[in-house]
């Protein structure tokens, strides 16, 4: 051990506050989108199971300070992502309206975006752009979130408006996409219910 030496350490008086992860660099659009990626070979991702009750989703969330978890059965095969938006408003009152079931009944399966209604890029894809493409893609597909997808096929990571919006200090709205007269019906009704 003799080829190590011991570092200095500070004291802890008058610290309070972690700091901002992102404060370490300040980001615009024209950086580089690696900057915002949540990225799976680096970091575990956040997943919650299917059948868990969207109360106890809420609260998981709020204690993990996370707004988006994939989805997963208990083969942890993904199914989808559910997002802190997904598990509220509107649209939770509704599915359990048409399934006729309380809304305390329901779980993160029945809210959650299924994986068929999701978009990916390669992971190669964006580690050549910049965060403003990433948004402007968001935007156009009308989704909260883009999954990034390995060479070999499988998931290697997430970019999510959260993130982008908290990277760069600004609010990021999208606008969910409508494709049938029920869409714009629940989209009307779910930007009404925000204004009110």
């Amino acid at each position: 051990m003799s080829e190590y030496k011991s570092l200095q350490t500070l004291k802890l008086e008058g610290v309070y506050q972690f700091c901002d992860y992102y404060d370490a660099e300040a980001l615009s659009l024209s950086s580089p989108a690696t900057k915002v990626i949540t990225d799976f070979a680096r970091r575990q991702p956040q997943m919650i199971q299917k059948d868990v009750d969207i109360d106890h989703a809420v609260y998981m969330m709020l204690n993990g300070h996370v707004r988006s978890k994939l989805v997963v059965d208990h083969d942890d095969t993904f199914l989808g992502v559910v997002d802190s938006k997904d598990l509220s408003g509107r649209r939770v009152l509704s599915i359990a309206q048409k399934r006729q079931v309380a809304r305390s009944d329901l779980t993160v399966e029945d809210v959650m975006t299924k994986k068929q209604d999701l978009h990916a890029m390669r992971f190669t894809t964006v580690a050549n752009a910049k965060i403003g493409d990433v948004l402007q893609t968001l935007r156009e597909l009308g989704q909260q979130h883009v999954l990034l997808m390995d060479e070999k096929g499988g998931l290697r990571g997430m970019i999510s408006s959260s993130d982008i919006a908290r990277a760069l200090h600004v609010p990021v709205n999208i606008f969910q996409k409508a494709h049938s007269f029920r869409d714009i019906f629940e989209i009307i009704h779910e930007h009404g219910e925000l204004m009110a």
